[in-house]
């Protein structure tokens, strides 16, 4: 708390001590006719008034300074009247307690909302686990049926309902997630033999190279994201993919390269954003723009760094970055 402000706000005091000192010398000069006894008594009262304003302003810049301190410490502002203490002077005591009564309010309006998204979670999950019955049902019949291409359509229904359940849990991956050495290779193979009637329909060619290492990552959740970027892959034009491993001293990274119609330019920077389709997602059909945002979330968590190079007609290659040295199987 600066002085001049807190010499500001105290102007009314100020101007009428001022007033008052000026009033009691000119009567004590009336009364005296002696005007160094009529100037010092009001000079006297006057820095007295003055100096009894220094207690409060230490006080307040006291408790100011370390208002400011400890907000800027803080990640979560909210928190910030349950750490200060309660001031002694009035105004601040009045400033504590509101700021208490907002922060109840808000965390009880913070806890009620988290209900209600926890209780929608759960609803997916439960959806989620219930639909598969059908769906495995329905997979059977096609089976039976030798019907490839109805399989083909059952297998992305699945994995919509899949997206559905990784999206739920995304918020709260810390509960279900297992960070450990983890066979890139084997993961590249899950997520290519889970798209593979997908890939086989529209002729995709598939090439692996250098994915002999291990990574420290979580496989259930980087095979969703590899098998997202698959997907998107196969949706967009590419006749071929490329997934291949690098390794160096900075760690190890996935390459997974398409030879697809690529993203025009002007939409290169969006395509992680949460609903963005696109150029390319108009053109080709329904596109939720929800893929890639629960890619580049699911990394987020995950502690790897994903990005993406593209150009019209030119293909896209995704990369993903893992964090450490990678290590031989």
């Amino acid at each position: 708390m600066r002085l001049m402000i807190f010499l500001r706000d105290k102007s009314i005091f100020i101007a009428l001590s001022a007033s008052l000192s000026c009033l009691c010398a000119f009567f004590l000069y009336v009364a005296s006719s002696n005007l160094y006894f009529a100037l010092f008594i009001p000079c006297v009262f006057f820095i007295g008034s003055m100096l009894s304003l220094a207690p409060e302003y230490i006080m307040k810049n006291s408790f100011y300074r370390e208002v400011n301190a400890i907000l800027e410490r803080l990640d979560e502002k909210h928190l910030l009247s349950e750490i200060i203490t309660r001031p002694d002077f009035y105004d601040g005591r009045a400033l504590y307690d509101v700021l208490k009564a907002a922060s109840r309010s808000m965390n009880n309006e913070v806890a009620k909302h988290r209900l209600a998204s926890d209780e929608y979670r759960e609803y997916i999950e439960i959806w989620v686990h219930e639909i598969k019955t059908p769906i495995a049902g329905a997979r059977l019949i096609c089976e039976n049926a030798r019907n490839r291409e109805l399989m083909t359509e059952i297998d992305r229904i699945e994995g919509f309902v899949e997206q559905a359940l990784f999206y739920s849990r995304s918020s709260n991956l810390e509960n279900d997630c297992v960070i450990k050495e983890t066979d890139i290779e084997a993961v590249v193979n899950g997520a290519l033999r889970a798209a593979s009637r997908y890939l086989i329909a529209r002729k995709i060619r598939v090439g692996t190279s250098g994915l002999g290492f291990k990574a420290l990552t979580d496989a259930k959740w980087l095979g969703f994201i590899i098998g997202q970027i698959i997907g998107n892959s196969a949706k967009y034009g590419c006749r071929r993919i490329d997934i291949c491993g690098l390794r160096g001293e900075g760690g190890a990274s996935l390459l997974i390269r398409d030879d697809g119609i690529g993203i025009p330019e002007k939409d290169i920077a969006r395509v992680f954003d949460k609903g963005f389709t696109g150029e390319n997602g108009r053109a080709y059909g329904p596109s939720t723009g929800i893929g890639l945002y629960l890619c580049r979330k699911m990394c987020v968590k995950l502690g790897l760094d994903i990005s993406i190079d593209s150009a019209p007609g030119g293909g896209a290659t995704v990369e993903l970055r893992f964090p450490g040295r990678a290590s031989r199987p």
